[in-house]
Order: C-alpha cells, then structure tokens, then sequence
C-alpha cells in the first residue's frame, strides 16, 4: 500500500498473477515478447524461446552451428533477459535444434505492424491455453487471457 492507501495497479496485478501461480505464465509472454530486444533481430529469426519451467528457458534453433553460436553466449544472454525483465526468472537456457519459422523468412515485423483484426496465432492459443489452465474460474481466466493477447500482440 502507498501513502494514499492503495496499491498501485501494476503491483496488485502482480500479486495477484503470484496468488493465482500465473506469475510464471507471465514471465514466459514477456520471454517471448522480448526476445528479439536480447539476442538481435538476426538471431532471433534463427531461433524461438520454448516454455520456461522452473527457471530454465528451451529455446529452439535452426541449426548447429547456430546452437553453438548461442551456447556460447548464455551468460550474455541470461543478463540480458535479466535487464530485460527485471528478474531472475530465467536461470538457465537449454538450446535444441529444431525448425523455426522465421529462419528463412525476411525480417520480422514489428509487432506494431499487426492489424487491429489479425487473429492471435494457434501457437499463442496453444500457449495461452497451457499458461491459463491452472485458472480454474472461466471468467477470470478470459479476462487474463485478453489481457494477455493484447500485450503479446499490441506489444
């Protein structure tokens, strides 16, 4: 509580996601939201940040010599999701080679670029589902899941 009595909403929203076990949940959208801002645009098209369980981030890369690349640099990389976040939710990284989507495509666009009306992505439905499962009121969980959609995809 501040001097006037109540709490600030940022704060109060974080305690609540903690209440509910969805601060993790949470913490896995903005992994996800930043990882361009951490690793470069240029790695970031050859490589996708998976599920962060327990503190430990899997991040899948396009090739090996990109793997290698990248398990080099995960003490660079863990700071910088630390700045980023603002936490240590993240306390290990476990690269695995697998396809990612953008590592032949052009450059991502910026999030911004999103039409109003584009559709979430399966992928974001799928991870909104597993995040948002443990919320066991329907209203409560729509209400996290919008809020959610629009930070992913408002940026």
């Amino acid at each position: 509580m501040t001097r006037s009595g109540f709490t600030p909403l940022q704060k109060a929203l974080e305690m609540t996601l903690q209440r509910l076990g969805l601060d993790v949940g949470m913490a896995n959208v903005v992994v996800h939201r930043v990882w361009p801002h951490v690793v470069g645009e240029e790695v970031a098209r050859r490589s996708q940040p998976g599920l962060l369980r327990k503190g430990r981030l899997q991040v899948t890369v396009a090739d090996a010599v990109w793997l290698q690349q990248l398990t080099m640099l995960k003490p660079a990389i863990l700071a910088s999701l630390e700045s980023h976040l603002g936490s240590r939710a993240v306390r290990d990284i476990f690269f695995t080679l697998g396809t990612c989507p953008d590592a032949a495509a052009a450059p991502r666009p910026e999030p911004a670029a999103r039409g109003q009306g584009d559709p979430p992505s399966p992928e974001l439905e799928e991870r909104l589902r597993e995040i948002l499962q443990p919320v066991r009121d329907s209203e409560c969980r729509e209400v996290l899941a919008r809020i959610l959609r629009k930070t992913w995809l408002d940026g």
